[in-house]
């Protein structure tokens, strides 16, 4: 295992602030360096579960930003790895090593990672997904959609849970979400759109709690299936 790199002393009394703030524990956060291409370094956030066991296999959430578990709450079960290399320009070259990094570090549930983007993040996400499906179990749009993708393109995520979840009042990204979920479905792949009544482009209502309900029901139909 490479060696971690600990937050700077500001960061650690935020965590701990908020360890003292959440009556379940927070979840461990690591600052984590990798090497990237052409000598670049990638950095990687790091978050697993208070109780986090290293021989028990995790669902494993990989993506670009955190606002929809910003105040880093615990989530029991979960392994979440954030970084700039899932929107980066680099990010068809740095996404497989961040991957290849996970795969020989933890143990991954179900032989893949989930990933999550909302707004223009969104698009990276579905790129690298379409780009890389077989590291993929899901890949979930909060607002969000693929920016482009041919049918030879979108249809590489057949094996790939694809999620929308956007707001009623969101009427651009509404209108994207939904004539990309029937592109998906048109090619057999298995998409689902969620619209949130009265929900805007950023919806705060799915912070932490409701986002990892939505996202442990799609593991558990995921296993079902398997």
């Amino acid at each position: 295992m490479l060696e971690l790199r600990r937050n700077p002393p500001i960061a650690a009394l935020f965590a701990l602030a908020l360890s003292l703030a959440w009556t379940l524990g927070t979840i461990a956060t690591e600052i984590v360096e990798i090497p990237g291409a052409e000598g670049r370094t990638i950095e990687l956030e790091v978050d697993v579960p208070p109780d986090f066991d290293p021989d028990v296999a995790y669902p494993v959430l990989v993506g670009a930003g955190d606002y929809y578990w910003q105040d880093h709450p615990s989530q029991p079960g979960w392994i979440i790895v954030l970084s700039a290399a899932f929107w980066s320009p680099d990010r068809l070259e740095d996404a497989p090593r961040v991957l290849a990094w996970i795969r020989e570090n933890y143990r991954v549930r179900g032989g893949g990672c989930h990933s999550t983007g909302w707004s223009r993040n969104s698009a990276g996400i579905f790129e690298i997904a379409m780009a890389y499906p077989e590291q993929f179990l899901s890949v979930t749009g909060v607002a969000g959609m693929p920016g482009r993708g041919s049918e030879k393109d979108l249809e590489k995520l057949r094996d790939v849970r694809v999620q929308f979840i956007v707001g009623e009042n969101d009427t651009y990204w509404k209108n994207g979400s939904e004539d990309w979920h029937q592109k998906l479905k048109a090619l057999g792949v298995d998409s689902t759109l969620e619209i949130i009544p009265d929900g805007a482009h950023v919806m705060p209502e799915l912070i932490n709690k409701p986002f990892f309900e939505r996202m442990n029901r799609l593991v558990a139909k995921i296993e079902a299936a398997q």
